[in-house]
């Protein structure tokens, strides 16, 4: 069985230790968390910390009880977000919150979160439980930043930075921590793998934030410029409005804080971010964060484990929803 093989019997088990994880006497907490769980994610945080693991050489089940609680984590704030942002849909299915209440959705999340620590203590490594635990908080403080800045047509690209962080790229590097401690590496590569983790979400969420300027409803699973409406800004609009005109930036100040936007209004904002070089200078900053990803795994010798990282690392480049 090669290293591909393998970590897609290890994914599935990952399913039976996700179904284990959501268990609950109460019926509704658990056809909550399958919903949104069964809802087409690509695993790339629990892919992570399986073969972070695996560069250490470890290949045992507690990789899969890890993989499965970040997975939860990140399942849970994909609940909340839903009922912050009033989704209607999530990756191509009906959101969570049109089929239940909101507050059944928070408490859901609430529920999956808790279930995840649980698993996390079950691995009896306090190392492990304070590096998730603290990435948790900062997951919260991202998406408390990103809402206290809604509609703010003067949020910076480092503001813009520090969201992204915070909500995307700190649970991609604690996989790859958690993983590489799994793994009994020394410290100079547990930080590389980090560090790797890290630029790899940086890059991951500006992809995500692009796509939503340039792809359709039925790639993405979702509205396009749902961003947009919400009023969140995101880099693509972000360098555009850095070379604007005044003109420019009264028009897109009256569509952020509009509150709806119309498709005319979105397809304006489309072509000024093309007019001032938006999703050119998007993909830039997202190739760079990939280079330094890459680059950061050269420590490591070549193997199959390092090619799979490198692998996930192309497919985000080339992502289209």
């Amino acid at each position: 069985m090669d290293l591909l093989e393998s970590i897609q019997s290890t994914m599935d088990r990952l399913e039976s230790e996700l179904i284990q994880q959501l268990t609950s006497r109460v019926p509704v907490a658990f056809e909550i968390g399958a919903h949104i769980m069964n809802s087409g994610g690509k695993r790339i945080r629990p892919q992570l910390t399986v073969i972070s693991a695996r560069m250490g050489g470890y290949t045992g089940m507690d990789a899969i009880k890890l993989s499965g609680a970040i997975e939860c984590i990140h399942t849970a704030t994909l609940l909340h977000d839903d009922v912050v942002d009033y989704a209607e849909t999530r990756r191509g299915r009906p959101a969570a919150n049109t089929l239940w209440s909101n507050e059944m959705c928070v408490l859901g999340g609430d529920f999956i979160l808790a279930k995840a620590f649980s698993a996390l203590t079950s691995l009896k490594n306090l190392r492990i439980l304070e590096i998730v635990s603290d990435t948790t908080a900062r997951l919260s403080e991202g998406e408390l930043f990103q809402m206290a800045n809604i509609g703010n047509i003067d949020f910076s690209e480092e503001d813009y930075v520090q969201v992204i962080t915070d909500k995307t790229a700190v649970l991609m590097e604690a996989a790859c921590r958690c993983g590489s401690i799994l793994g009994g590496l020394d410290s100079e590569k547990e930080e590389a793998l980090s560090r790797f983790g890290f630029n790899l979400g940086v890059a991951f969420q500006m992809t995500d934030d692009l796509i939503d300027y340039r792809s359709d409803k039925e790639t993405m699973g979702k509205n396009p410029g749902k961003d947009l409406e919400e009023g969140k800004l995101t880099l693509p609009l972000i360098t555009a409005l850095k070379i604007a005109t005044q003109d420019e930036k009264t028009v897109v100040k009256e569509i952020v804080t509009s509150g709806c936007v119309s498709a005319d209004d979105f397809m304006w904002v489309k072509k000024f971010i093309d007019r001032r070089c938006g999703i050119a200078e998007t993909l830039v900053r997202s190739r760079e964060y990939l280079v330094k990803a890459v680059d950061g795994l050269s420590i490591f010798e070549d193997s199959e484990e390092k090619r799979a990282l490198i692998k996930i690392s192309d497919k985000i480049l080339h992502r289209t929803y």
